[in-house]
Formats: C-alpha cells, sequence, structure tokens
C-alpha cells in the first residue's frame, strides 16, 4: 500500500474511483504495469493510489481508487502529471495501448468526516445508490436507521461518499458527477466474510428494507479484489 502515515485518510477529501475497460485478458499485466510504473511517482507528485482492484471473475478491468487533499491539488496533481513528467511521457503510451476506455470515474467527496479508505483487506465491495430527488431523505434514512443497523451485524469497515459538484477543471480527463448518487465502499477480509455479511443484510429489518427501497432508484454493486502489495516486475 503506497498511501503512508504521512497522510491521515482525514486529509482526503477528494476521491476518483476509476474504473478501466482493458483489451481482452490483460487485467494482470496491466495491473502489474500499473503498480510499477505509476503508483509511486504519483504519490510524489500528491495524487495518493488508494485501493489497486480487479473485479471478480472479469480479466479485462481494473478499477483504482486515487485520493487528493482537494480539488486545488488535484488539479495541480492532474497538470504536473499528465502535462509534464517524465513518468507519464515515458509509459503512459504503453498504459493506454492495453486500455479499451477509461473515461468510466465517479468524482466524490466524503458524506462524513471520518473516512476508513487504506485497508489490507482482500475484498472491497462498492455499492452505488442513486436516488432520483431523495437523496437529503436516503442520507437522513441512512444516518438513522442504516448505519446503526450495520453496527449491529459488525459491519464498520466502510465508508460513504456523494458526488463532487465542483467544475471538473481537468475536462481531458472526464467523470462523473451525479447530484443523486451516495457510494459505500466497504472492506471485508475475504470474499466468505462479505457473502455472510450480505446474507445477513438481505434479512435486514423489513420496515428498513421497505423503507430503502422507497428511497433508492436504482442500486447496483461492484465487487473487487484486492491488488495492493503486488511485486513489482
Amino acid at each position: 500500500m503506497i498511501y503512508t502515515g504521512q497522510e491521515s485518510a482525514e486529509d482526503i477529501s477528494v476521491l476518483e474511483i476509476r474504473n478501466y475497460l482493458l483489451k481482452p485478458n490483460l487485467a494482470d499485466e496491466f495491473s502489474h504495469y500499473f503498480h510499477s510504473k505509476f503508483v509511486a511517482p504519483m504519490h510524489e507528485f500528491g495524487g495518493y493510489t488508494l485501493g489497486e482492484f480487479k473485479i471478480d471473475a472479469s480479466n479485462d478491468r481494473f478499477v483504482w481508487f486515487r485520493g487528493f487533499k482537494n480539488m486545488q491539488t488535484r488539479v495541480k496533481f492532474l497538470n504536473d502529471f499528465y502535462c509534464d513528467s517524465a513518468t507519464w511521457k515515458e509509459h503512459g503510451k504503453d498504459a493506454n495501448e492495453m486500455m479499451i476506455n477509461s473515461d468510466n470515474v465517479y468524482l466524490l467527496k466524503p458524506l462524513y468526516k471520518n473516512v476508513n479508505l487504506p485497508t489490507d483487506k482482500c475484498y472491497t465491495v462498492i455499492d452505488f445508490y442513486i436516488c432520483n430527488n431523495t437523496i437529503e431523505k436516503t442520507i437522513k434514512l441512512f444516518d438513522t436507521e442504516y448505519i446503526p443497523f450495520l453496527k449491529t451485524i459488525n459491519v464498520t469497515d466502510i465508508s460513504f461518499w456523494v458526488s463532487e459538484m465542483a467544475e471538473n477543471d481537468f475536462p481531458k480527463l472526464p467523470v462523473f458527477q451525479d447530484k443523486n448518487l451516495i457510494v459505500a465502499i466497504t472492506n471485508y477480509k475475504d470474499k466468505s466474510e462479505f457473502e455472510a455479511k450480505q446474507t445477513e443484510i438481505n434479512h435486514m429489518p423489513s420496515a428498513l428494507n421497505f423503507s430503502m427501497l422507497g428511497l433508492i432508484t436504482v442500486h447496483n454493486k461492484l465487487l473487487l479484489i484486492n491488488q495492493n502489495n503486488l511485486p513489482t516486475k
């Protein structure tokens, strides 16, 4: 994990979830290339890699989290790294040649002050909740009922995010900015722990389930395998 004690999780107020579509069967090759060529140099420029993942049962996806202290440090990093750095000039072309599309990116900010992103756990789950004109009511429900329920079943390694709606001031890298979106990122020891906890979540109190169904328009889930601490090649 590149994210070190020099920057606490509380320093991150801007998060990108970047989901790359790769050419077939290149997930492992791209993971190693990305980790060995880009993570440390990006860290030096102020763009912190907070997680590197493969999508469960997929050989053509690579997902990673990139964090910044604020939008000002983000735009400075993006200009410094992608426009001026020797690293990108030397290795960017080879990375791009392994990708089909790199525009599936969510730009987020923490919903709450305390965030818990850096993880050495093997399995990470992202829940995308689209709440069409009900986001404030959904956040209130999460505050008063859903998060307390999660604590009762010991799901605590979790953080919640909403879209950062400030202008994306580096349009060369497009992002999704949906004002109706809530994102939950949960870390699990392994897939078995996730499946066991998911069973408990599926048996939440019926009144809570009914309330969530009434407020959440679309719920999508992304299952990720942690690729951190990969050996470099």
